[in-house]
């Protein structure tokens, strides 16, 4: 038996693309000002270039995305406490099959790309319920700037401790 999909189109992909109907994301908790906005699916930015970001697609509305990451990519000691309250409300029994997404800011040119690191993105891979949290933290920011370095200034980095 074959998975239902649906067509979802998107500025990315606007020919639409299949998502499987059971890889839909419903936001139980929605994301802060799209409060009319529940159901998203991931989809690849550039499958060829293997970037590190994903686009969060709206199901309900083509022109509405977000582009995110894995904060662990950038910030290898970002976590995300997740409460008793929003396990209960994601349905997440165990911890491991949660997947936490941020919300990043790009650019024309990538160096000067944020990320939301106080309000990360939990989502249940078992039973694609999701939410946005919101930490109170000071040691993360809403438009952190991610750690990335041009190629012409890695080499001149370089050049210097050669």
């Amino acid at each position: 038996m074959q998975n239902e999909t649906i067509l979802v189109r998107s500025k990315y992909y606007p020919d639409g693309v299949e998502v499987e109907k059971t890889k839909i994301i419903e936001f139980l908790r929605p994301i802060l000002g799209f409060r009319d906005y529940r159901k998203f699916c991931i989809l690849n930015i550039d499958k060829e270039k293997n970037l590190p970001f994903f686009i969060l697609q709206s199901i309900d509305n083509e022109k509405l995305c977000f582009i995110i990451t894995n904060p662990n990519t950038f910030f290898k000691d970002y976590s995300v406490p997740v409460t008793d309250e929003e396990k209960e409300i994601l349905e997440l029994k165990d911890e491991s099959k949660a997947i936490i997404f941020v919300i990043a800011s790009m650019t024309a040119d990538i160096t000067n790309a944020t990320v939301n690191l106080k309000g990360p993105i939990v989502i249940n891979t078992t039973t694609h319920k999701a939410m946005q949290c919101i930490l109170i933290n000071d040691d993360y920011a809403t438009n952190q700037k991610l750690p990335i370095i041009k190629k012409d200034e890695q080499r001149q980095e370089q050049n210097k401790t050669d």
